[in-house]
């Protein structure tokens, strides 16, 4: 009997730690402002940051000079990577759900 709730009390720390790892896990900060102080250091200072792939930020800075359409393929550009992350993160969390749900089953069966 003691035998089968420290096993079921595995199996949920298991799945307890598993969900605490998504929990605390920060994603990236994406920048809030442009540092420059005019709508023409903007875009330079967009278009520096956009040839250097910083795409989140080069949007941002975009927007305060007032190119919406650079803004928008800019924000574009840095969603792509995002998304893939994304993808790799959930395909992650599928397996350790596949993995924890084989690992219940097994401690149910192998308990009665």
């Amino acid at each position: 009997m003691v035998l089968q709730a420290l096993r079921r009390l595995g199996v949920w720390g298991v799945a307890s730690l598993a969900s605490a790892q998504l929990a605390c896990a920060d994603p990236p900060q994406a920048p809030r402002s442009c540092e420059a102080v005019s709508a023409p250091q903007a875009a330079a200072l967009a278009d520096a940051l956009f040839g250097k792939a910083e795409y989140q930020h080069a949007g941002v800075c975009y927007q305060a000079a007032g190119d919406m359409t650079h803004a928008n393929l800019a924000f574009l550009r840095a969603a792509g990577p995002e998304s893939e992350n994304t993808a790799r993160a959930l395909k992650a969390q599928r397996d350790a759900a596949k993995a924890l749900l084989a690992g219940v089953q097994h401690a149910f069966r192998s308990s009665h």
